[in-house]
């Protein structure tokens, strides 16, 4: 039986589009969901044609996937529970936007054996959330994560900052309130895609120097409450570091389901169709094999977005040399490997950069 590291599911359905988000979601209407399911089952099968695969870790994201009732709800579970064997599953997310997380959705991912639960929380002002065009205001977004912490899942919390207006004592704020529930911290700097319904007012600001001071108080005030930076964005106590995610960043293989997802298995890169009307209609994934020299490249990138780094006896040649022409105060050198300091973690756009054009 062939073993991978995590399933992905992506949920493209959301009760509205808020007003950074380029992620691929439709608003959702029962019919769509029904037949998104079944296009989902007759992907599943496809990869369990030759037996069942077994999986570590599983992780529903959107979209929102609380915007399923609980029925759809079933009918998914039984769509990977029949597909996969998750008998060795070490740990189990499902996304959830405040406004629709429900007790009801929380007992039924604890009755089938899920371990986290995702919050989409942004933040903990009610401006700043109005900004974003989120439908949660501070106070939902507080009795859900209270909902989880007493329900006993882990729950993780997504914030972001560089948003119009925002301050430090906002951030602060959000940071520490979401820190009384939380044991997971994921911080994202706000970015604007052409698409998105904010670009035209704020997508000229300059967004990633604003961002600058956020993210580098929260490397310094999360450390200091125990939540170890782990990866760019992610802090955690040690031991509830998101398994699944570090399957991405160690380059491991993962299946993903549904549209606009995308799989990495043996070195192939498969690329779904990205809307929800080619995916149901069966458009085929779009293939692409990786030569060792690419895999190599993403495996230094990706390993270097963690505290862990990346071995030296994984790095190519050229990408070792680069990288030790480069500041010494941005990397940590041991003799087995590379990793980011703090202020490498700060500047790890234009290290990216730096590696993939070599």
């Amino acid at each position: 039986m062939k073993k991978v590291k995590g399933l992905y599911v992506h949920v493209p359905f959301c009760e509205r589009k808020c007003g950074y988000c380029s992620f691929y979601s439709v608003m959702k209407n029962n019919s769509s969901v029904s037949e998104w399911l079944e296009a989902l089952e007759h992907e599943a099968e496809r990869y369990s044609k030759d037996g069942r695969i077994s999986l570590s870790t599983i992780y529903i994201g959107g979209g929102t996937p609380t915007v399923l009732s609980l029925s759809e709800w079933e009918r998914l579970n039984e769509i990977i529970r029949r597909n996969f064997d998750t008998s060795s599953v070490i740990e189990a997310t499902s996304e959830a936007n405040p406004n629709s997380l429900t007790s009801e959705h929380i007992s039924f991912l604890k009755d089938n054996d899920f371990t986290r639960i995702s919050l989409g929380v942004q933040s903990m002002d009610d401006s700043e959330l109005k900004i974003l065009g989120r439908i949660h205001n501070s106070e939902t977004a507080e009795n859900a994560m209270r909902l989880v912490k007493s329900s006993g899942l882990n729950l993780s919390c997504d914030l972001i900052f560089g948003i119009p207006s925002q301050t430090l004592r906002t951030w602060n704020k959000s940071l520490r309130r979401v820190m009384e529930y939380a044991s997971h911290i994921s911080c994202y700097q706000l970015t604007l895609e052409p698409e998105v319904p904010m670009y035209p007012r704020y997508g000229k600001d300059d967004l990633n120097n604003a961002g600058y001071k956020f993210y580098r108080y929260a490397q310094y005030m999360l450390p200091r409450n125990g939540f170890e930076q782990y990866e760019i964005s992610n802090f955690a106590p040690p031991g509830h570091e998101c398994r699944h995610n570090l399957a991405y960043w160690n380059h491991s293989d993962v299946i993903a389901l549904g549209a606009s997802a995308v799989s990495y298995i043996d070195g192939v890169r498969y690329a779904n169709p990205r809307t929800l009307e080619e995916y149901i209609s069966g458009v085929e994934a779009a293939k692409e094999e990786l030569t060792p020299r690419e895999s190599a490249v993403e495996l230094a990138v990706l390993s270097l977005r963690t505290k862990w780094g990346v071995s030296r006896a994984n790095l190519l040649p050229e990408i070792e040399e680069a990288i030790l022409k480069m500041p010494p105060d941005l990397f940590m050198i041991t003799p087995e490997r590379i990793a980011l300091t703090q202020r490498g973690m700060r500047l790890g756009n234009s290290i990216w950069c730096e590696l993939i054009g070599l």
